[in-house]
């Protein structure tokens, strides 16, 4: 498990004080839920991402679809990653198959494994839940979905037609996210000191996703994330809450 106290930086959320005298700690609430709320949003991808591994995984292990099963998280990359080569050809064709498009939306849901699935799950948890929280739904996905299919076609113009040109996971999503974080503790932020002090949060999990050795991508992910965490945070300063009225005054003073 992830320690709270990790989580709680990545969100620049304090944690709660460890130790506490016997006498202060409050009657413990039952009627609360046994796990914290998140947006529905959330939910939805955690859902689909767990589904999807879970199919995988038994598949694997033989324990669901019959033997071609084993081969079904290979077919799965092959079909559902994103392919530079693919975006190479269908841009210079100038035609656009289904089958092509789909990967733009299905590279998240496809994992290396189940400890690549797991960390995106988690760090999906706690940086959806923060932002989600005052974003609220619509917003959430305005900054979502565009800057995690920004980060696939950035990575697929930058390697081209590359043999390691293929992208498959949910992190460029979540640095999408980490993108939007950084946005909204930096417009919250009083001072110049404070507002860069935001940004330390992109370069914790840079470190956190090296530790974690790659976790099963290939090795030029970061591309797709840094353009991702770029996007989401040029997406937010229109779509986070009170985007449009601060651009509009900073239109007005120029």
């Amino acid at each position: 498990m992830i320690p709270q106290s990790l989580i709680a930086r990545l969100t620049g959320r304090q944690p709660k004080a460890q130790m506490q005298e016997k006498t202060e700690r409050p009657a413990p609430d039952h009627s609360a839920p046994p796990i914290n709320p998140l947006p529905g949003v959330v939910w939805l991808l955690i859902l689909a991402i767990a589904g999807v591994e879970a199919a995988l995984w038994l598949g694997t292990q033989g324990l669901i679809g019959g033997a071609q099963a084993v081969g079904w998280r290979l077919e799965a990359i092959t079909r559902f990653a994103f392919s530079g080569a693919v975006q190479e050809v269908m841009l210079e064709n100038r035609h656009f198959p289904r089958q092509g498009l789909i990967r733009y939306g299905a590279f998240s849901f496809v994992h290396g494994g189940p400890v690549h699935a797991f960390f995106v799950i988690v760090l999906l948890a706690a940086l959806g839940k923060y932002v989600g929280e005052p974003f609220g739904p619509w917003r959430l996905l305005a900054v979502l979905v565009p800057a995690t299919l920004g980060g696939a076609v950035v990575f697929g113009l930058v390697l081209g037609g590359h043999e390691l040109a293929w992208l498959f996971g949910g992190m460029p999503m979540i640095f999408a996210l980490v993108g939007a974080a950084t946005w909204w503790r930096w417009q919250a932020a009083g001072d110049t000191a404070a507002r860069w002090q935001a940004f330390g949060l992109i370069g914790s999990l840079l470190l956190i996703r090296l530790a974690f050795g790659l976790l099963g991508e290939s090795g030029h992910g970061w591309i797709a994330d840094l353009a991702a965490f770029a996007f989401g945070f040029a997406l937010s300063v229109v779509f986070g809450p009170g985007g449009w009225a601060r651009l509009r005054v900073a239109l007005r003073a120029r």
